[in-house]
């Protein structure tokens, strides 16, 4: 019985050993980021110094409708509502999702 014991205790302690070592990132995901983020920096200074979209100084304008805001908050929260309602029934339906705690 005190094998039984040793070998849960070694497996808890490898367990242990292995969520306490920091996971890490390759390169090639640090480079892709560092590049991404230049390129919307850039992109972002050209947009600040040519002043609004870009769009030709000569383009009708068109009259705002109005419904950009209220529009996507309501998006927002009813996708916010439906994420909420699928992660509730699937904690009542008892399957697994990011919690660590176990259910008997």
């Amino acid at each position: 019985m005190a094998d039984g014991v040793d070998e849960k205790e070694r497996a808890i302690e490898a367990v242990l050993a292995s969520s306490r070592q920091r996971p890490t990132s390759p390169r090639w995901l640090w480079i892709a980021a560092l590049t991404i983020g230049v390129g919307c920096a850039i992109a972002f200074v050209i947009a600040m110094v040519r002043g609004g979209d870009g769009a030709s100084s000569h383009a009708e304008a068109r009259p705002a409708s109005g419904t950009g805001f209220p529009a996507g908050l309501a998006l927002g929260v009813g996708v916010g509502i439906a994420i909420g309602w699928f992660a509730a029934r699937r904690a009542q339906a008892g399957e697994p999702g990011h919690s660590s705690r176990s259910r008997p």
